[in-house]
This record gives structure tokens, C-alpha cells and sequence, in this order.
């Protein structure tokens, strides 16, 4: 285990506490807009489709560009994708606040709106995974990915309260008018980023490089096999976070039953981002598939009707698994994927992990009422862990390591908790 003075090492160059900083921001902007988003359509509608439909325009729209945005993110230079798709979502989500604030409710702008903010997602997500490496040495980079996922996860804390204030005040639209701020901020931030050039490389058409992205993909037989396990993964907690409210509420206790779930997946996911920056296994995919696999257990126990507390635990312990499990997963990619190529393999990543997830949400509650509450949450404990831990019968998944030298001094070697 690292110290905490080694673990904040990152921070002390300039040009990763310009990211990071942006990054924190941004994060705590986008909870703030979760919660105070769903506030203000429920609060003016009465209507859950609504809602949906506004998510569903930002989830397609994000889905469907994922792939031309990382081939972007690779020919032009990666500050700059993030700026411009800063800029956009902050436009967005500022048009979206002040319709909210001036009494407008109108679904099909916010659709649209939210599909802008989704598009911009788009290539801002998978240019941040290439831009990373550039911003600390190579030693410091999974304690980079580690601090950028406790922002993030510590936003979740901060996130709903902030919005629940602001929405009981001055009015939801302005927690939207805010996080357009914070994507302002992240955009100055950004744009004070000095990197050192990257030699150009020539363009290809636009799908050889798609190709070549995906051919970078299957080189590895660790990551597209990982891949697999995370697209399980995100489609069996599809089950937990649509039949679980529901059984929630009915069997366990009501409303509170299911806030109290809800809050221990938040303190777990930040627990895990901790850890993660304090901990860094020599074998990190064996490590991380044991910490995906935690994820079964509050599907199973909601089957069996354990008590809401126990419930809460085991997903924060899910959560918890995967948030320390992200860091490892980032490390790793930016580590064996070459720069050149890392955008647009990193949005097939995204793409493969999450592009089920729209199909289990519409999935999961036909099934449930079709084939039973229990059997489908026990079906799909049993598709998480089974994805989660067969492909660590694989031995290069069990036995890759990081590039940038063995374990830092002290840290966990190779004893992973079963």
C-alpha cells in the first residue's frame, strides 16, 4: 500500500492538475443535472415517459457518435476535441436551464437539447482516455486514473444535495445553468493545457481507421474477452436498477428501503476509488474481474429477500469493486494500446460496455413480470459472475501486468481476496 504523499504524486504536475481540476468540476456538474433534471420534468409533467425520454435522446445520442468521436479524438489534437465538446454540452445545458428557469417545459427541446450534451460526450469521452498518458509520467498513471475517478465518485456524493437545494429555492434550471458553468470551467482549464506536440500522422479514410481501431482490439485477446465481461456486467445491473426500486419499495420497506440501498452504492464507489489509489496489484485484470464479480451479491440477496441493510452493503460493494476495478482497467489500456490509436479503441470500449444497457432497461421489467422478480434477479447474478470470473480461466488475462515497471513499493503483489 502506497502512502498518501505518493498516492497524490500526480498532482504535482501542472499539467495533470489542469485536467483533474476540470474534471472535478465538470463531475459535480453533471450530478448536480442528474438529480435536478429528473426534479424538474417529474415536477412539471407528473410523467416517468417524459423523463425517459429526455435520458433516452442523451444515451442514443452518445452511443451512436462513440465510434466517429474517438477516430476524431485520434486525428485531431485531444485538448482540443474536449474544449469544443465542452463548450457544446455547457451551450446545452445553459439553453435547458433557462428554458427551466422562464417556466418552459417543453420534452421535445430538452430531447434535443440532451442529445447535444450526449454528442458531445461522445468525443469527449474517448479523446480524455488518450489524453491522460500525456498529462503525468509513466509511473504516476494509475494513480492519475485513481484521482480522476474519486472526483468523480465524490461528485455523486455532492451531486444530489447541491440539486435538491437548488431546486427547492431558486428553481431546478439553475442547478443546469451551473453545471453549464462548471463545463465552462473545465473548457478554460483545458485550454491552459501546454502539451508537447504530437508528430502528425497521415489521415486515412475515415473508416480504415475505424478498421484499424477494431483490428487494434482484437490484437488483444485480454481486452476484447474483458469486454465481454463488462457488457454483462452493465446489462445484469440493468435488472438491479429497474426491478430493484420495485421490489425495494414493495417487500423491504418502502421508499426509504431503496434510498438506503441507493446511498451505499455511493459511499462504496468512493470507498473503491480510494483504494484504488492506494493499491496497485501486479495482477490487475485478475484483481479487477474478482472486484466485478462483487457485483452478484446484491442481486442475489434482493432475490432472496434479505434485509434492505444487507442490500446496501453488498452494493456498495458492487460499486465499490467497480469503481476499483476502473482505474486498473484505464491504467492498463493506455498502458498497451498505442497513443496513436487510443482514442478510437477506447470508444469501441465504451460502445461494447454500454450499448446493451438501453436494451436491459426496456428488457428487464418485461421479464421480470413474464418470468418472475427472483428468477430474473437470480438470472442475472448468475450472468454477472459467470462473465466476471470465466474469463479468468484465460492465463494471459491472469498473468498480464502493467508496461511501466512491476507493483509500486508496498503495494498489493499478487494476493488478491477470492
Amino acid at each position: 500500500m502506497t502512502s498518501l504523499r505518493d498516492s497524490l504524486l500526480p498532482l504535482r504536475d501542472v499539467r495533470f492538475r489542469l485536467l483533474w481540476a476540470g474534471q472535478s468540476l465538470s463531475s459535480v456538474g453533471d450530478s448536480v443535472t442528474a438529480v435536478a433534471l429528473a426534479l424538474a420534468i417529474v415536477t412539471a409533467t407528473g410523467s416517468a415517459t417524459d423523463l425517459g425520454i429526455v435520458l433516452a435522446a442523451q444515451s442514443i445520442a452518445t452511443v451512436a457518435l462513440m465510434l466517429p468521436g474517438g477516430v476524431w479524438a485520434d486525428r485531431l489534437p485531444r485538448r482540443r476535441v474536449m474544449v469544443a465538446a465542452d463548450l457544446v454540452r455547457g451551450f446545452a445545458h445553459a439553453v435547458m436551464g433557462v428554458e427551466l428557469v422562464t417556466g418552459t417545459v417543453d420534452i421535445a427541446h430538452l430531447a434535443v437539447l440532451a442529445a447535444l450534451s450526449g454528442a458531445g460526450s461522445a468525443f469527449f469521452l474517448p479523446a480524455t482516455t488518450g489524453l491522460v498518458p500525456a498529462t503525468v509520467a509513466p509511473e504516476h498513471l494509475s494513480r492519475a486514473n485513481a484521482l480522476i475517478a474519486i472526483a468523480q465518485r465524490g461528485s455523486i456524493l455532492l451531486g444530489p444535495g447541491i440539486a435538491t437545494a437548488l431546486a427547492l429555492t431558486v428553481g431546478a434550471g439553475w442547478a443546469l445553468i451551473l453545471d453549464a458553468l462548471t463545463f465552462a470551467a473545465s473548457a478554460i482549464l483545458l485550454g491552459r493545457l501546454r502539451l508537447a506536440p504530437i508528430p502528425p500522422t497521415p489521415h486515412e479514410p475515415f473508416l480504415g481507421q475505424l478498421a484499424e481501431g477494431w483490428a487494434q482490439l482484437r490484437r488483444h485477446r485480454w481486452y476484447w474477452t474483458n469486454l465481454v465481461g463488462h457488457s454483462m456486467w452493465n446489462l445484469s445491473r440493468c435488472v438491479l436498477i429497474t426491478v430493484g426500486p420495485v421490489l425495494a419499495v414493495t417487500t423491504l420497506g418502502g421508499e426509504i428501503a431503496w434510498g438506503t440501498i441507493v446511498q451505499g452504492g455511493t459511499v462504496g464507489a468512493l470507498c473503491g476509488a480510494l483504494l484504488a489509489l492506494r493499491l496497485r496489484p501486479s495482477r490487475p485484470l485478475l484483481v479487477a474481474n474478482l472486484a466485478l464479480a462483487l457485483g452478484a451479491l446484491p442481486l442475489a440477496l434482493l432475490a432472496a429477500g434479505a434485509p434492505a441493510v444487507a442490500v446496501a452493503v453488498a452494493y456498495g460493494l458492487m460499486t465499490g469493486g467497480l469503481a476499483f476495478m476502473a482505474p486498473l482497467w484505464e491504467t492498463l489500456v493506455q498502458e498497451h494500446i498505442p497513443a496513436e490509436t487510443l482514442s478510437r479503441v477506447s470508444a469501441y470500449d465504451w460502445l461494447l460496455s454500454i450499448g446493451l444497457t438501453p436494451l436491459g432497461m426496456a428488457l428487464a421489467g418485461p421479464l421480470a413480470a413474464s418470468a418472475g422478480t427472483a428468477p430474473t434477479l437470480y438470472g442475472a447474478a448468475a450472468l454477472l459472475a459467470v462473465s466476471c470470473l470465466g474469463v479468468l480461466l484465460l492465463p494471459d488475462i491472469r498473468r498480464l501486468g502493467h508496461r511501466t515497471g512491476d507493483a509500486a513499493p508496498g503495494a498489493v503483489r499478487g494476493h488478491p481476496v477470492a
